[in-house]
């Protein structure tokens, strides 16, 4: 063969791979449709005083991507998932759930970089399920946590267990002074006797009384009424805080006898 034949079956050859090429690059490039399953749902933010359960594993949910072929491919968990944060989130105090409705904007993955990401939409429609249902369940920490597995559930709802980090302590009201005609003390209620406190773990398991300020009882008579003893601030000062919140002190009665 002469060289001039060799070099135009090179050229054809060249041409081939570069149309083959072209192919592949527009096939990666076309636009699919993809349903992905087993997507881990993850919280974020979680104020210091709840806590997920122990060996806790994420639930999951089902959604429907549209993009690049290329892209999608690497839609994989657990590279990708949904998450959200509690920061934002006013739990309820009757106990009620808070509702949190997965959106495109929840949808993240670490393996496409953000000109990609950005090529990825996500069918909001498709997501099942949608609806997390947080159930806030109060732990005492001076046991194990309780059991959650009484708590609603759907195959359309998830429901999502947060334990809120408690404990019960004494409420102690120091006095000082004596008691004058002859006057003695025959009792001293406080109420309400103890509070429930929350934080984060740490901080609960510390703190186990609070005092009010000290009460002067040298001036006290029969016909001294109760009296309102401020708490102090629990959150400045041990970084733990009522779980009822309009609990601010206490009522202090002197039951006193001749």
């Amino acid at each position: 063969m002469s060289r001039r034949g060799s070099s135009n079956s090179g050229i054809l050859f060249l041409s081939f791979l570069m149309a083959v090429g072209i192919v592949w690059i527009k096939g990666q490039e076309r636009i699919d449709r993809r349903v992905l399953s087993g997507i881990p749902i993850s919280v974020e933010k979680i104020p210091q005083n709840l806590v997920l359960p122990d060996a806790w594993i994420p639930p999951t949910a089902r959604v429907t991507l549209q993009g690049p072929r290329i892209a999608i491919d690497m839609m994989r968990s657990p590279q990708c998932g949904f998450f959200f944060s509690l920061a934002e989130l006013d739990f309820p105090e009757d106990g009620s759930p808070q509702n949190v409705v997965l959106t495109e904007s929840m949808f993240r993955t670490s393996k496409v970089d953000e000109a990609d990401r950005n090529l990825i939409s996500v069918d909001e429609n498709s997501i099942h399920p949608r609806q997390v249902s947080l159930y806030v369940l109060p732990w005492d920490v001076s046991g194990d946590q309780p059991p959650y597995n009484n708590i609603p559930t759907s195959a359309d709802i998830i429901s999502l267990p947060l334990y809120r980090v408690q404990k019960t302590i004494t409420i102690n009201a120091p006095i000082m002074g004596g008691l004058s005609n002859g006057l003695k003390l025959q009792e001293m209620i406080v109420d309400p006797p103890e509070i429930v406190v929350t934080g984060s773990r740490e901080a609960v398991e510390r703190i186990n009384s609070v005092s009010t300020a000290i009460l002067d009882i040298s001036l006290s008579t029969l016909k001294t009424p109760p009296q309102y003893m401020a708490l102090p601030d629990l959150k400045v000062k041990y970084d733990v805080w009522p779980v009822d919140k309009s609990i601010r002190g206490v009522t202090v009665t002197l039951k006193l006898t001749k």
